[in-house]
């Protein structure tokens, strides 16, 4: 079994970044670049993904749904075309995320 550990070592990131990445923690400062390179990465080395427990991914989309709140309520002055706009781009990001981690069950 691939551990975290090594396809943190082959993208030459710390283990930490490689989690979060890989767990699609909100808030992460990384490029399209570098997210995609772990992903492919954990996906050519065999890295399981079911080994991100259900419990950690409800706690993520929690994370996610509290980050928009926030997002949204510091732009008062948004309406609700603007609103949907972000809700859209944020989804779109999410389920570029998902076919790269999971490619059989997204494509």
């Amino acid at each position: 079994m691939v551990t975290l550990e090594e396809v943190a070592r082959a993208v030459r990131l710390d283990v930490q970044l490689v989690r979060q990445i890989l767990a699609e923690m909100p808030g992460l400062h990384t490029t399209k670049l570098v997210q995609d390179k772990v992903f492919k990465t954990a996906r050519k080395l065999g890295y399981d993904f079911k080994k991100l427990k259900i419990g950690k991914r409800l706690h993520f989309r929690k994370e996610v749904v509290t980050d928009l709140i926030r997002h949204i309520e510091a732009h008062p002055d948004w309406g609700r075309a603007e609103i949907i706009r972000y809700l859209h781009s944020t989804s779109e990001m999410v389920s570029r995320v998902q076919k790269q981690a999971f490619k059989q069950e997204f494509s």
